[in-house]
């Protein structure tokens, strides 16, 4: 590997503390405000009896459950340790020095960290409004072109690509470039015009659908993740993953959130009435709010630092996107209900306060 390491940046997730604060309120990270359901804490609790032993090195049991809930074939499904170890291992499997990959500006960071890892030229697409633009995106390919990173829903702006345009990107690429769609917070999306493209995989041999537990169903520690991919993608993951690269808890925990469905129902409803909250009550501030689909808001603002230093001395932890070289917007977790309306209620009276 001839990679230069110090020109790969390190991934910083969303800040966990603040210094001499204690009970502090974390919108920082899009985790789960409410946890696993007690469905899944029971699993977990009988599962640890048996940490001496080995877990199922191929999931059996959490495949034919996603397969189940998911209505995609087992065959086609990859279990992995958080989306992000599939993420590094698409990335260690399809790139060789100087291959191209094409990542939309703003995108999760991690795409264009492993990419860089393996040697990967990156070249950016535009964006408009932090829209993607498909016609730029196909105007980036090239013959060295490899793989395209759609993030659907994208973090930090929550925006996605709509049915029709998502359905024309993968019209006028080749075939033989991979595309890997990131669905990581699908689940809280019902419009009409979305799709996650779990629906295309099996008809192409291209299309790769990620998916994770960290968000809907809380299990952000465990690091559990999969993805839908045709057969033959499958089985070359599992030949360059360890050999037990998910463990037992995890797999016994995802199982037991799949069945879950009232607990998920409730995650869901939660999240819609305070994203539209969001949306309605930051509307009535000096801020540009984006129609943001997942569970946080993606506003802009006239003076994040002032806004973010204001809200830390508050208690609350708001995520700043100067990594993504995005200086004028935050991003803000959907929290509990108390927390929202403390969120609320000091973002009003910063503004108040000029």
């Amino acid at each position: 590997m001839s990679v230069t390491l110090n020109k790969i940046k390190t991934y910083e997730g969303g800040k966990s503390n603040i210094p001499g604060k204690k009970n502090i309120i974390k919108l920082s990270s899009n985790e789960s405000p409410f946890g696993p359901s007690r469905k899944v804490l029971k699993a977990i609790k009988q599962a640890s009896k048996k940490t001496n032993r080995y877990p199922n090195s191929d999931s059996l049991d959490l495949k034919k459950n996603i397969s189940k809930r998911y209505k995609v074939p087992s065959k086609n499904i990859f279990v992995g340790n958080g989306s992000d170890e599939i993420l590094g291992l698409l990335c260690q499997l399809f790139l060789s020095k100087n291959d191209e990959v094409i990542i939309p500006k703003h995108s999760f960071l991690m795409y264009e960290i492993y990419a860089s890892i393996n040697n990967a030229k990156i070249k950016y697409s535009n964006v408009n409004d932090y829209s993607f633009i498909v016609d730029d995106i196909i105007k980036k390919v090239t013959n060295k072109t490899k793989i395209i990173f759609i993030a659907q829903p994208n973090n930090p702006t929550g925006i996605y690509l709509d049915r029709k345009n998502l359905s024309k990107l993968l019209k006028k690429i080749p075939k033989r470039i991979m595309v890997v769609i990131d669905a990581a917070y699908s689940e809280f999306i019902n419009n009409s015009d979305y799709t996650d493209g779990l629906n295309l995989v099996v008809k192409n041999r291209n299309i790769i659908v990620t998916h994770t537990f960290s968000k809907i169903y809380g299990l952000a520690s465990l690091r559990l993740g999969w993805c839908a991919a045709p057969e033959r993608i499958i089985n070359l993951l599992d030949r360059i993953r360890g050999p037990f690269n998910v463990n037992q808890i995890a797999q016994v925990a995802g199982s037991a959130a799949l069945s879950d469905f009232n607990y998920e129902r409730k995650v869901i409803r939660h999240n819609t009435i305070w994203l539209k909250k969001f949306k309605n009550e930051l509307a009535k501030l000096p801020v540009k709010v984006y129609d943001s689909q997942a569970n946080f808001i993606f506003i802009k603002v006239r003076n994040t630092t002032k806004l973010n230093k204001y809200l830390l001395s508050n208690g609350i932890i708001v995520r700043t996107l100067d990594n993504y070289e995005i200086f004028d917007c935050l991003r803000i977790s959907i929290g509990t209900t108390s927390e929202n309306k403390k969120f609320l209620n000091l973002i009003k009276k910063f503004f108040e306060n000029g």
